[in-house]
């Protein structure tokens, strides 16, 4: 739902993004050590543990970065600048159901800001933000190489082409 403040928290069972090593469980300190078990200790083992927890929390709250900063000896600077670097990682929660806009050329051209809006009206969120029952996140990518098929849009591995605002409902209605 559109709002300032975010369910995200205790109750909601999801941890806050802006949660430390101290706000968190040892259950959870836990549970992120072990998914580093087998990461390297080193620098070059930043974005594979990033990757890791990623895979397992499906974000990146900021505990999770501490430990990696601990376990690859390097600085929550680096780790934090590596994470921010690459879009592939976030550091908010995301719904299960992440729906990709393409908004490369030939997709704008044929009106990927209005299917995005649809998706946008049609879940009532804002670009990035999560679904009230943590379904879905609508976002914007610059090209997924479906131009033939623009407006290409995206869920999991599954592509739509030539995507109108009128049908998005259908798409949405698929991962319900």
């Amino acid at each position: 739902m559109r709002s300032e403040e975010s369910d995200v928290g205790a109750d909601s069972g999801v941890i806050p993004a802006d949660a430390g090593v101290g706000d968190v469980c040892d259950e959870e300190v836990a549970t992120v050590r072990e998914i580093l078990v087998d990461v390297p200790t080193a620098k070059e083992g930043v974005i594979p543990a990033l990757q890791d927890v990623q895979e397992a929390y499906g974000y990146l709250p900021k505990f999770t970065m501490e430990l990696i900063a601990e376990h690859t000896g390097t600085s929550m600077a680096h780790v934090y600048g590596t994470a921010s670097f690459y879009s592939q990682f976030h550091m908010e929660p995301r719904g299960d159901h992440t729906i990709k806009v393409c908004t490369g050329t030939a997709c704008h051209v044929k009106g990927a800001d209005e299917v995005s809006e649809a998706f946008c009206d049609e879940l009532d969120v804002d670009l990035e933000e999560v679904t009230d029952d943590g379904q879905f996140t609508v976002d914007h990518v610059r090209c997924i190489g479906a131009c033939s098929l623009a407006v290409a849009v995206m869920v999991g591995d599954e592509v739509y082409g030539d995507v109108q605002p009128d049908e998005v409902d259908e798409v949405i209605e698929e991962y319900r």
